[in-house]
């Protein structure tokens, strides 16, 4: 779970198959959920109103809550909530490869024993452990047995809990715990959202009483009395064998974040990216693309030469006596549509190849963090950077993304400015600027990326400058993974999806559109009667 480019901002959903027969419900089947990462089921923001209304109200059989080991005491406030929720739990520490990296020693044993739930050790990047979930997790479901919770409260917070549980037991069911911790939380989306009238006697009466009682207000007590116990667990089971503020990943910072030096080098390697990617690399495979496998074909050796696909399926066509309008369809419209797409496909996956790969390594939040400073003076904050590098492989899960940015007002901003950057969808039409009207100069496409990042600016300040985007710039908040070196196979998987999703969306659009323009440019109406010309000025385009 994390905040950071690249992680879940909504609800995704997939099938895991299972031969298992432990439980009827899950004889063929699983449904795994994957959740955005959050923090607290005390919503700030968009993610964790997701989560948590997905947890009350679609009832899930088991809870995988995966935390950060490396980052044990803020992971472990959202395990105490779900701890409270009603819902069987296993707890997944992941990054525990980190944590013997560092010499650090946990023992999970002790951990599960804290927690009062089953608890396990992984490594995503590596594969270690992940094979222990399903089986688990299958055996968890069986047993049908609800979490305890484990965070103990002053004595006039668990009489009002314990009032407000029988309250809430035919409204809640295995919920009511954590109904009534909210309601004590004055949790205000949550009470509005389940309908729940503190006005009502037999909860206000609760309410009055509990904080009479107390020496603070209800909600602060409770969090810290979570905190308290965070410590306890953490002090039981986790040993640290060094206390150094300075990690590597703070030393690379001090240079990747330096208040002077961030912003030149993040434009150096934006430079270096979009050089690779479309006029050198990038280029060189697109042109083997366009004038050789969709275009007339290419030398190997002197001696060799290979056909493109164009003239082998032209002859195919001439050899069967194919009608000229159908050959005609065929290669300048099915043929040139397909080409069109795949010619520029490599270059897109070069691209995006190096966008996962600072994402994977962590530096994209940093760039996040650096871009606040600048984007805050217009309006925005470093979020909207977010969705911003989302939109570099498609512009509309960018606009999605900015549901992470808690501020109404800098949300509708930042979707109204989002698609400003260079998507996939736009990279064909800056090469073909590039090279049709400046010769290819290698500058031309990174400085269409700086350009978008400028018309977002400038929009910034337009839209700053009305009405209706006129508030308080919300407080920018975002966690910093560690660097590490991104697992390949991860990196391949993502630049798959990313370019897969252009060709089936993209290309689709672009196919069709090239049937219809080859229809309109090779038919027309000549002394009355509609059939298919030769000069384009007898067409109906």
């Amino acid at each position: 779970m994390g905040n950071w480019p690249g992680v879940t901002v909504e609800k995704k959903e997939g099938i895991l198959q299972s031969n298992s027969k432990l439980h009827d419900k899950h004889d063929e089947v699983i449904k795994i959920v994957d959740l955005p990462g959050i923090y607290s089921l005390s919503p700030f923001s968009l993610e964790e109103v997701i989560s948590r209304n997905y947890l009350l109200d679609e009832k899930p059989d088991l809870i995988l809550n995966v935390i950060d080991g490396s980052s044990m005491e803020r992971n472990l406030f959202l395990t105490t909530q779900l701890l409270e929720i009603g819902i069987p739990v296993l707890v997944a520490v992941n990054m525990i490869d980190l944590i013997e990296k560092n010499g650090d020693k946990l023992d999970i044993a002790a951990l599960e024993q804290q927690l009062h739930c089953p608890v396990i050790s992984l490594s995503a990047l590596h594969g270690r452990g992940v094979q222990q979930i399903r089986p688990l997790a299958m055996e968890i479901v069986k047993n049908g047995k609800l979490p305890s919770p484990i965070v103990e409260f002053p004595a006039a917070l668990e009489n009002a809990i314990e009032k407000l549980n029988t309250f809430y037991a035919d409204i809640a069911g295995n919920h009511k715990l954590f109904y009534a911790i909210k309601t004590l939380e004055d949790d205000k989306k949550f009470l509005a959202h389940y309908n729940i009238d503190q006005s009502i006697p037999e909860i206000l009466n609760v309410l009055d009483t509990a904080k009479k009682n107390s020496e603070d207000d209800p909600g602060s007590i409770i969090t810290e009395e979570r905190y308290k116990l965070i410590t306890k667990i953490l002090t039981a089971c986790f040993v640290k064998k060094s206390e150094s503020k300075f990690t590597v990943s703070d030393k690379i910072d001090s240079v990747l974040t330096h208040r002077i030096f961030a912003l030149p080098i993040f434009a150096v390697i934006i430079f270096m990216i979009y050089f690779i990617s479309v006029s050198t690399v990038g280029a060189w495979v697109t042109d083997w693309m366009n004038d050789g496998v969709f275009g007339e074909g290419w030398n190997l050796t002197e001696n060799i030469f290979i056909t493109g696909i164009p003239p082998l399926i032209s002859g195919f066509l001439e050899s069967v006596n194919c009608a000229a309008w159908l050959s005609s369809l065929i290669l300048d419209g099915i043929v040139a549509g397909v080409g069109a797409v795949l010619g520029f496909v490599p270059q897109m996956l070069v691209l995006f190849l190096f966008l996962v790969a600072l994402e994977s390594c962590g530096y994209m939040a940093r760039v996040a963090f650096i871009l606040d400073r600048l984007f805050r003076r217009f309006g925005l904050s470093g979020k909207s950077f977010i969705p911003m590098l989302i939109g570099t492989g498609c512009g509309i899960p960018g606009v999605m993304a900015s549901r992470t940015i808690e501020n109404e007002y800098e949300r509708r901003m930042t979707i109204m400015t989002t698609t400003f950057i260079p998507c996939s969808a736009k990279l064909p039409i800056i090469a073909l600027i590039a090279g049709a009207v400046f010769n290819g100069m290698w500058w031309i496409a990174p400085s269409a990326y700086f350009l978008g990042i400028f018309s977002v600016i400038a929009s910034g300040v337009i839209l700053k400058k009305t009405k209706l985007f006129i508030s308080d710039l919300s407080p920018f908040v975002l966690e910093l993974p560690a660097y590490h070196v991104p697992r390949l196979i991860n990196v391949l998987r993502s630049v798959w999806e990313r370019g897969s999703s252009f060709i089936k969306r993209a290309g689709s659009v672009i196919l069709i559109s090239s049937v219809v323009i080859w229809f309109l440019s090779c038919f027309g109406v000549v002394a009355g009667k509609f059939m298919l010309v030769e000069d384009l000025n007898d067409s109906i385009l």
